[in-house]
């Protein structure tokens, strides 16, 4: 990992040069990003307002750049870190692309996190989910995971590690970090944005507590897609919620859930 946490740089696939905490991190989740087939078949992309929320260090934004050149996306990371890098990378999209140090939930206020300096994707407010979501990548880089999400992993080098005390104590190693919170509403009405085009929320189990601080906003809300970390029941609670609310809701497994972690996606568009 980056020493003391300090942003590096690394590239994806195509060769564009990312900031990141740690560079082992970016191939598995910008494999997850780029390839999944629900995102560009469930959604479409006009221009407008994106909501980014739980961020980390950008890699959704730059898929949606990807899919909307004239997106205006709000990106929310409340981890010191990881919002560095997150920074450095809207740096490189363009002034429509705003990265904001908040957490997201339900009334304003702060909320303690565990950030994982090892693997900042797991950081959450939620520590049962971050103990379940460190397991589940334990199993996949034991060989869980799926050929070409294993393929992802050997070219971090990671599995070759899993013996080394020192890698996996530094990898699932947590921090205790406080932050500020305010609710989706709120920093709706603050940046002037009417209308959302696609709302995307990735917060280690903090999405009941987002989608409660929707309040009003619910009906300009045109698309979600929500990763949704407490197993299969939550996910059909928040997919009938979703419908009561007139979307059509379809679902799908993370990469994760193959590894034993209880993580689904939900993908949720008004007809």
């Amino acid at each position: 990992m980056s020493e003391n946490g300090a942003s590096q740089t690394t590239t994806l696939p195509d060769g564009r040069l990312v900031h990141c905490v740690n560079a082992y991190e970016v191939g598995f989740g910008w494999h997850e990003i780029s390839s999944d087939p629900l995102l560009t078949s469930s959604f479409t992309f006009p221009p407008g307002a994106y909501f980014d929320v739980g961020a980390n260090i950008g890699l959704f934004c730059i898929r949606l750049r990807d899919l909307c050149p004239a997106a205006r996306i709000f990106a929310y990371e409340p981890m010191p870190a990881a919002f560095a890098a997150l920074r450095g990378n809207a740096a490189g999209l363009g002034d429509d692309v705003l990265p904001i140090q908040l957490a997201l939930g339900a009334a304003p206020g702060d909320a303690v996190f565990e950030y994982f300096p090892g693997v900042t994707a797991l950081s959450t407010a939620n520590p049962a989910v971050g103990r379940a979501l460190a397991q589940g990548l334990r199993s996949l880089l034991s060989g869980a995971a799926s050929d070409d999400v294993q393929a992802i992993i050997a070219k971090t080098g990671a599995q070759h590690r899993q013996g080394d005390p020192d890698f996996l104590d530094g990898l699932f190693r947590a921090e205790t970090i406080a932050a500020k919170v305010e609710t989706l509403a709120g920093e709706a009405q603050r940046l002037g944005v009417d209308q959302i085009e696609l709302l995307k929320i990735d917060t280690e189990g903090g999405e009941r507590a987002v989608l409660d601080g929707v309040g009003p906003l619910w009906p300009r809300i045109r698309q979600l897609l929500v990763e949704v970390h407490g197993g299969a029941q939550e996910r059909d609670v928040f997919a009938a919620e979703l419908v009561e609310r007139g979307y059509k809701v379809t679902s799908d497994d993370h990469p994760l859930a193959h590894g034993g972690a209880p993580v689904f996606h939900l993908y949720a568009r008004r007809s």
